[in-house]
């Protein structure tokens, strides 16, 4: 970078990438920064980041404005999006645990029995000589 770049940069102007953005905004969690820009219609730009991310840049003047803006409580966060609020620690702490796939085991004898005592009277309904007139009879 030239000293005209870093001179735009000290004057608010230029271009800053998602990682300087994140500093700049400590109170957004990383992963609502381009919705928090959006919403606060913070300017970016369409060419490749510097870092070569692929991430927008955003406008330096803009991200400041919207930076004593959140300072105030003035900006456009919803409360999911900052790394502050209670949802975010919600989000945090451990959620419960994962139940887990039932196995084969003693817990399951009950519904095998009934599934195997179905299974049975189908089976002998089917082979059965006389299914007691549920069967078509064939006339030749």
């Amino acid at each position: 970078m030239g000293a005209a770049d870093e001179q735009d940069r000290e004057d608010g102007q230029g271009w800053l990438t998602t990682a300087e953005v994140r500093r700049i905004w400590p109170q957004i969690r990383p992963s609502s920064i381009r919705a928090v820009a959006r919403a606060n219609r913070v300017r970016t730009s369409g060419a490749p980041s510097p870092d070569l991310t692929r991430e927008p840049t955003y406008h330096a003047a803009d991200v400041r404005r919207v930076a004593a803006r959140i300072a105030r409580g003035e900006a456009d966060v919803a409360p999911w999006q900052r790394a502050d609020s209670d949802t975010a620690r919600d989000d945090a702490t451990p959620g419960p645990p994962v139940r887990q796939p039932v196995r084969w085991g003693p817990e399951n004898v009950p519904g095998l029995v009934l599934l195997a005592i179905i299974v049975v009277l189908i089976l002998w309904g089917l082979t059965s000589g006389d299914n007691h007139g549920t069967g078509t009879v064939f006339v030749r």
